[in-house]
């Protein structure tokens, strides 16, 4: 207003303030109430083409009123576009550019001096491509850091060998289901399964084989567990632990029988078993109201008792926790003490 003609900034001044002023003013208080909303880049967009196409006219201004074009502003908002916002390579593409094809639109048919327009178009054409150029880049490393972040958080809550989760991811899992199950008046299980004789598995076929006997089973059990509450995971070395939201007790003596079956049914050699000539599972399981008395420590209990009487009776079968075996021992862990 001080440094330009009169002419020039009673024209300008008005378009600066309702075309730039008042839509950023506005970006900048729907930063307090909507930037998390998938809509605010797109929101950002539109008010950065109106502020660029709004510089534009007063360049055009300042050509009608024999003042000296001015770019440094389009110029800087384009940088802007692409460095400073935040939007994606798709989105900053569509701004910047969309302001260069007006600039060339309003050289061509506004009539204004054709060494402007060829000025212009190669500094807006250059800042574009240098633009272009770094907002690629910057989305490219920002992928780049999300999956390696992405990938160190998989490590984190897998077992590397199984691909299963590990336990500390099951063990977290299991408070927050049980939670959901409290309010939820539901049941829940727990399921654990352990490979028969898998010491003497690898002191006979060598650790290789042991891993990729590991890898075979994990790959089935995992198969079996898809629903959204359910988990697995290898909790101890040869051994895998379920937890499954609200099952039936018919359908939990169901569910169990049928993985020591299918992991029969791989047909893995092992000649070291005293239960089967094959690789085999011994599981042990136990359900229970998780608005009850009971805690998760002693659901789990109960699970490992029964697979303790699983591996008793000859292995290669599942068992359920039955309530008349009391509350922290086996039948035949009674049978032994009595």
């Amino acid at each position: 207003m001080y440094l330009m003609p009169k002419a020039f900034v009673v024209e300008v001044v008005p378009l600066r303030v309702m075309a730039m002023v008042v839509p950023m003013l506005g970006v900048v208080g729907a930063t307090f109430l909507f930037n998390k909303s998938s809509w605010f880049p797109y929101l950002l967009q539109a008010v950065a083409i109106l502020v660029g196409v709004s510089s534009l006219l007063t360049s055009y201004i300042a050509t009608q009123t024999d003042t000296e074009m001015v770019f440094g502003g389009t110029i800087f908002l384009t940088f802007s576009i692409y460095l400073v916002l935040g939007l994606n390579f798709r989105q900053s593409m569509m701004a910047g550019w969309s302001i260069y094809v007006t600039f060339l639109g309003m050289g061509i048919g506004l009539s204004m001096p054709a060494h402007d327009v060829i000025y212009g178009g190669l500094l807006l054409g250059a800042s574009n491509l240098f633009g272009t150029y770094a907002s690629y880049r910057l989305e490219r490393n920002a992928r780049e850091i999300f999956d390696n972040d992405q990938a160190l958080k998989r490590l984190a809550r897998t077992d590397v060998l199984s691909g299963l989760y590990n336990r500390r991811t099951f063990d977290e899992h299991f408070a927050k289901v049980w939670k959901q199950a409290r309010r939820d008046d539901k049941q829940i299980a727990i399921v654990i399964a352990d490979i028969d004789h898998f010491k003497l598995y690898n002191d006979c076929y060598g650790n290789p084989k042991g891993d990729a006997c590991i890898k075979r089973i994990a790959a089935t059990l995992g198969a079996v567990v898809s629903r959204p509450l359910d988990l697995i995971a290898r909790y101890n070395g040869a051994e895998f632990a379920m937890i499954l939201y609200d099952p039936t007790p018919v359908f939990l003596e169901s569910f169990t029988r049928s993985l020591c079956h299918q992991v029969v049914d791989l047909d893995i050699e092992h000649r070291a078993s005293e239960a089967t000539p094959t690789v085999s599972l011994s599981v042990g399981a136990a359900i229970a109201e998780a608005a009850g008395n009971m805690t998760p420590d002693q659901l789990l209990r109960q699970a490992d008792d029964a697979l303790y009487e699983a591996k008793s009776q000859g292995r290669n079968q599942s068992i359920v926790y039955r309530t008349e075996w009391g509350q922290q021992t086996t039948s035949h862990l009674a049978a032994v003490l009595l």
